[in-house]
């Protein structure tokens, strides 16, 4: 069985030209015929006072994007979990938009954390994919970078010890790490496995282009990890020229 997946950090609604970015998005996913997609940083206008009770709002980024693909005759299933206020004006989350329904697993806190106002708020949100006889655990997130409250290798663990016992756990997002950082080492002791841990050119691909926690670059930073092993199939970093985000998007088929 093959399955298509892209993972997409959106940068909120802060990108000029949004609405046209948007349908570049819809019209990439239409054309690869994607099954899977992870979002991060998919915001709307801000009205949470109470995360518990989730209001989804028109302009969802995550949202317009499944009705523009619906517009294209495409029925994707949407997911989405509010983590934090962002930009003062947003509230921002995580998302899985699907070519099958899926059941919910858990939106797992991770950082120490859990207040909305508190933009190092960060979660995983988890579904599980019953497919052909198969079973998949699908995980998205957008990790936060150690600092003097917060350590990844602790959210990380958090996230992992729930996903590691699964038959086969895909977690996909932005991780806010470099493929050569302590932080990386970490997540493959732990027995994950990259995506790309066989092509040394994807390994440094950069996935982000832009202003980080630490200065200008280009760098990789999202990633798309396995538990077990899966066979690569097709793979691309999208959006390096018809820029839709501060990241780009990382696509791959996968065969299990």
């Amino acid at each position: 069985m093959k399955l298509k997946f892209l993972t997409q950090n959106l940068h909120c609604l802060v990108e000029k030209d949004l609405i046209t970015k948007q349908h570049i998005l819809a019209n990439k996913i239409a054309e690869l015929d994607i099954d899977i997609v992870f979002l991060q940083e998919v915001a709307q206008t801000k009205t949470l006072h109470d995360p518990s009770k989730t209001t989804i709002e028109d302009d969802n980024y995550g949202l317009v994007l499944q009705k523009v693909l619906k517009d294209k005759g495409l029925h994707y299933h949407f997911y989405f979990e509010p983590i934090k206020e962002s930009f003062s004006i947003y509230d921002e989350g995580v998302a899985i938009l699907s070519k099958y329904p899926l059941d919910y697993v858990d939106a797992k806190t991770i950082s120490k954390t859990n207040d909305y106002s508190n933009w190092k708020t960060r979660k995983a949100l988890v579904y599980k994919l019953s497919i052909h006889q198969k079973t998949i655990t699908l995980a998205t997130t957008h990790f936060g970078w150690t600092d003097d409250v917060e350590r990844f290798e602790d959210q990380f663990d958090l996230i992992s010890q729930t996903l590691m016992k699964e038959d086969l756990s895909i977690l996909a997002g932005d991780y806010n790490i470099y493929p050569t950082s302590n932080e990386y080492k970490h997540i493959i002791n732990r027995g994950w496995l990259d995506i790309f841990k066989d092509d040394q050119v994807y390994l440094q691909k950069p996935t982000f282009s832009g202003e980080d926690h630490t200065h200008s670059r280009q760098i990789r930073i999202d990633y798309i990890m396995t538990n077990k092993p899966v066979t690569l199939v097709d793979k691309e970093i999208l959006f390096t020229k018809d820029r839709i985000s501060d990241h780009y998007g990382v696509f791959v088929e996968i065969s299990i």
